[in-house]
């Protein structure tokens, strides 16, 4: 872990593994398998997550900000090795408890959208031999003017605990989503469908860095800012997990 974080890595899976059930799988791993946050730091002192990321330069209209690895790249703007659950990890060490995510609920016909404490997110690199640090929405931009995303806030949802006790953003590879997706782990706080024809972003040219570029993504709370209104639950078992996902997570989860 980095020597900017001071807070004891173990200390920390104890904690987890009470709040979360997830965590204490990762305190039992074979110790020949790669220490766990080895993509990211928690600062404690400055309540940063500082996840390291490539920059995709994808071409296709925008569902995302940042996937895993191997995850819907051709569709977002930035990618990382770290995986959703180390990220959940660090936001939880925080002092952050996550909210829910988009659903639906079939018994008022209702869409709610994803709730949970608000993040600002920055990203940092280097552009034409000078250092950048810019808000991640300018890093995107209308396909129809061209003109940057305004600014904007995102939420932590925490994506969701599959019936087998996976974390679903693990399988699914969803981080940072700027569209609904059930079982992303950080969410635009607003109803926002994922349907393609509605789809209005695009990477920013003039903004982001050449692909391949090392990028920071910060993901930090809003000062001062407070959870949004909680959402209605619904059982744990029900999802509205969205197009493209693995066929495990398809077969664990129903739609409502």
């Amino acid at each position: 872990m980095s020597p900017t974080s001071k807070i004891s890595r173990w200390w920390l899976l104890g904690v987890l593994a009470i709040i979360c059930p997830a965590a204490a799988a990762w305190a039992q791993r074979p110790a020949t398998r790669p220490a766990p946050l080895s993509h990211i730091q928690i600062d404690a002192r400055k309540k940063q997550i500082r996840v390291q990321c490539i920059e995709v330069n994808a071409q296709m209209p925008l569902e995302f900000f940042c996937v895993t690895d191997g995850g819907p790249e051709h569709e977002t703007v930035l990618r990382t090795a770290a995986r959703p659950s180390e990220i959940h990890f660090g936001l939880l060490a925080l002092g952050l408890t996550p909210g829910e995510p988009a659903h639906f609920v079939e018994a008022t016909s209702t869409w709610y959208a994803p709730t949970g404490p608000p993040l600002k997110i920055t990203c940092e690199f280097e552009r034409d031999g000078k250092a950048q640090s810019v808000p991640a929405e300018r890093m995107m931009r209308s396909m129809k003017t061209k003109q940057p995303m305004p600014p904007a806030t995102w939420v932590f949802d925490g994506s969701r605990i599959l019936p087998d006790g996976q974390y679903a953003a693990d399988i699914t590879g969803y981080v940072v989503s700027i569209v609904n997706f059930d079982l992303t782990m950080i969410d635009v706080p607003q109803l926002a469908s994922n349907s393609n024809e509605t789809l209005e972003w695009e990477f920013n040219p003039d903004v982001c860095p050449k692909k391949g570029a090392a990028v920071t993504m910060i993901i930090e709370p809003v000062p001062g800012g407070s959870a949004t209104r909680p959402a209605q639950s619904r059982p744990a078992d029900q999802f509205n997990p969205g197009p493209g996902l693995h066929e495990e997570v398809s077969g664990a989860a129903s739609r409502p």
